[in-house]
């Protein structure tokens, strides 16, 4: 039996890329562990926010559809306009994941590293 849940998901190549770049540009990795320990974990993240992303651009479509279909008076969008709102909304998703989960630990980061560098108002 193969459902939704237990469908192996391919990884997102970009997505990959990007936490592989901040673990081993910005924030680093336990200096004990081994290459395959911090390749695991890079993989590990990556397919964790390949997930998230997914989850997040479904609520964002089905969000943008809704929208979309009030705006048209109730008559819901052709296939066309559907895979537009579908491909920006998985774009949309990608960037606030992205940005909650990978990018936004740089900023957390840089500020335990260097508190007087951060400015209070």
């Amino acid at each position: 039996m193969c459902t939704v849940e237990y469908m192996p998901l391919e990884t997102d190549p970009s997505i990959l890329h990007a936490v592989k770049t901040v673990y081993t540009t910005d924030l680093g990795l336990p200096d004990d562990w081994t290459d395959a320990q911090r390749a695991e974990f890079i993989v590990a993240e990556a397919e964790k926010i390949t997930w998230m992303v997914r989850a997040e651009a479904s609520a964002l479509g089905d969000q943008s559809i809704e929208q979309w279909t009030r705006r048209h008076d109730g008559r819901a969008p052709d296939p066309r306009v559907r895979s537009a709102l579908r491909i920006a909304a998985r774009a949309q998703a990608l960037h606030i994941v992205l940005n909650t989960e990978l990018y936004e630990l740089i900023a957390s980061d840089t500020e335990d590293e260097y508190p007087e560098r951060v400015r209070t108002a």
